[in-house]
């Protein structure tokens, strides 16, 4: 500070005095420290089990970046310090600005090795640390108690509308969005076979209801739901034909606001076409990104991508900028209401419930089909992703309102499993009948949330008394064409599509396990054992393990990441526990781009 020029501290007799404030400053955090490891022992039951001795490190790597600032806060000139922010020299700003540019990143995806991989919502904590650092170290606010007298972080503030007071009529229902992933297919055409029945007993005047089996009984969907307006979307079909995953590229990786505005659509040919099942835009048209080339030079699947949005969007305003926002410019008001895909994996992932954070509405759909699954079937969990802002999901799903994925295996690439199938059309129905009995519950309070008694949200406050659902969190994605973040592994070199890395046995059919430091994760070509080195945390649970899927480089090549959390279903925000000084326990995590 002194050799800087600091006016505070340019008489030399008031560095000792600095110097013993910051001595102090970290003999108290280690102090701390060690009162709390020898305390804990006196804590509550309850509270111990949460905290163990696999997550004490990020106790203590609290307490020691702690030091690491109050040292830096004593030795840097105050001028270092403006609104609470600390100065970037103009020579990295323009680095960091070129890096962006160029790969168009955000500033917060730049430096991955050294960024919490599960923060909640899947963003860079420097913002919100720097904002609370201008106020002052202002302590995050915390929610209601949960979990066994723990703390939360306050989701962000409410809307003013409910999402449980607005009926949902529109749902989508898709299947074939990876082409050899039959069983959506299967679904849907089942559903269009209902549709049938049930207008023939329209038109015939019969009783008589045609549809999926249960208990030996019929069941058609448009009967037992009839305030859904149910209808069903052939997503890619041609890579169905094919029976590929898809013809040029990922249909699920398409929908992201930069690649959907390169394809302008011929609507006077979509007019006569059936988007439902065909393919129709014309490869003619000249893309609107410079009028220069044709979507003929785009892959098919992302023009696909664009018909499929705006018969089910539109996702954005045509008059939205395609430039990164920090507010969400995604479509409050699209044609349609929910969005179900359809997937199967070649992993053991039982019934998984993919949606995204922040969407109450979802979070208690999933709450529900998870109740009524359960009481069948014993893998039944949900996997959120951090993305609670519409446009920055990649996914066909985002396209409608609201968007439920609904992810079942084991099973093959391109065979059709009766109990698969069962399965899928279980969660389904599951997801109908809630959508459906809230209909009837606002139908009947006149459409107002004044706090009328609900039946359906009843039913999961008896389920989850305390608000919480157990999940899974996945890893935010660092790597294009990835829903979420994985352990990747290299590729051969004659062959983008072949791992250079086999997956360890002792892993396989093993979805949702936790891994850990030492383990055994993948094989090499002369039989060595690559083990887990903990570049993603102690601990986490990997998902989608060796899915084909994941063999391609347009999907994302490695192993799904995750790990165990919880979401309030009221409001669809994870629950993240903080400490006294408002820090967030949450495993810190680091990205490690390949196991080269």
């Amino acid at each position: 500070a002194r050799l800087s020029g600091d006016a505070d501290c340019t008489d030399q007799r008031d560095l000792p005095a600095k110097a013993k404030a910051g001595v102090v400053m970290v003999m108290v955090v280690m102090m701390s420290s060690h009162c709390y490891s020898s305390c804990r022992h006196y804590w509550p039951r309850a509270v111990r089990r949460r905290i163990n001795d696999n997550n004490m490190h990020v106790h203590r790597s609290h307490m020691r970046r702690t030091a690491a600032l109050s040292l830096i806060a004593t030795a840097l000139p105050s001028y270092a310090f403006i609104g609470g922010n600390m100065m970037i020299s103009p020579a990295h700003a323009a680095s960091s600005a070129s890096v962006s540019s160029t790969f168009g990143l955000q500033n917060d995806a730049l430096h991955p090795i050294a960024r919490p991989l599960f923060a909640r919502g899947g963003q860079s904590s420097m913002g919100s640390n720097a904002a609370s650092m201008a106020r002052g170290g202002e302590r995050s606010s915390t929610a209601r108690n949960m979990s066994g007298g723990s703390k939360h972080s306050k989701a962000p503030p409410a809307s003013a509308v409910s999402p449980f007071s607005r009926p949902v009529k529109k749902v989508v229902v898709v299947g074939g969005t990876h082409g050899n992933e039959y069983t959506g297919v299967w679904c849907i055409k089942a559903i269009e076979k209902q549709r049938e029945y049930h207008q023939n007993n329209i038109n015939n005047n019969n009783n008589n209801s045609v549809g999926d089996k249960i208990n030996g009984e019929s069941v058609n969907i448009f009967e037992k739901f009839p305030s859904l307006d149910i209808d069903t979307l052939m997503a890619n079909p041609l890579a169905f034909m094919a029976n590929r995953r898809f013809v040029d590229v990922d249909l699920n990786r398409e929908f992201s606001k930069e690649k959907l505005v390169r394809v302008e659509l011929d609507e006077e040919r979509m007019e006569e076409c059936d988007v439902n099942n065909e393919f129709c835009s014309d490869s003619d048209i000249e893309d609107e990104m410079g009028g220069e080339g044709s979507n003929a030079d785009l892959p098919h699947e992302a023009v696909r991508a664009r018909e499929i949005e705006s018969l089910l969007g539109p996702k954005f305003h045509t008059s939205t900028s395609s430039k990164a926002s920090t507010e969400d410019t995604s479509n409050p008001d699209p044609a349609t209401d929910v969005v179900v895909d359809l997937h199967t994996t070649t992993a053991n992932m039982g019934i998984s419930l993919i949606i995204p954070e922040g969407d109450p509405l979802m979070a208690a759909c999933a709450a529900y089909v998870m109740q009524r699954c359960g009481e069948k079937y014993d893998k039944v969990q949900c996997l959120m992703h951090a993305l609670p802002k519409r446009q920055d999901r990649m996914n066909l799903s985002s396209c409608g309102r609201h968007g439920f994925t609904i992810e079942v295996g084991p099973t093959p690439q391109g065979v059709i499993r009766h109990d698969v199938v069962e399965k899928t059309e279980a969660a389904m129905r599951a997801l109908m009948e809630f959508l459906h009995l809230r209909n009837l519950e606002l139908e009947n309070s006149d459409g107002a949330d004044n706090g009328a008694a609900s039946s359906v949200l009843d039913r999961l406050k008896e389920t989850y008394p305390d608000g919480v659902v157990p999940c899974y969190r996945s890893a935010p994605a660092v790597r294009p064409g990835e829903m979420s973040g994985k352990i990747s592994w290299p590729n051969d070199e004659g062959n983008p599509n072949f791992p250079a890395l086999m997956v360890h046995k002792s892993l396989q059919d093993r979805d949702f396990h936790p891994l850990r430091v030492g383990d055994p994760l993948f094989v090499e070509l002369d039989g060595t054992v690559v083990p887990y080195d903990g570049s993603h945390g102690e601990e986490v649970h990997l998902i989608f393990v060796n899915e084909g899927g994941y063999y391609y480089e347009s999907s994302g090549t490695g192993v799904g990441v995750a790990v165990r959390s919880q979401f309030d279903w009221q409001t669809g925000w994870f629950l993240v526990e903080t400490d006294d000084e408002g820090g967030t326990e949450e495993v810190v995590l680091e990205e490690k781009d390949s196991y080269e």
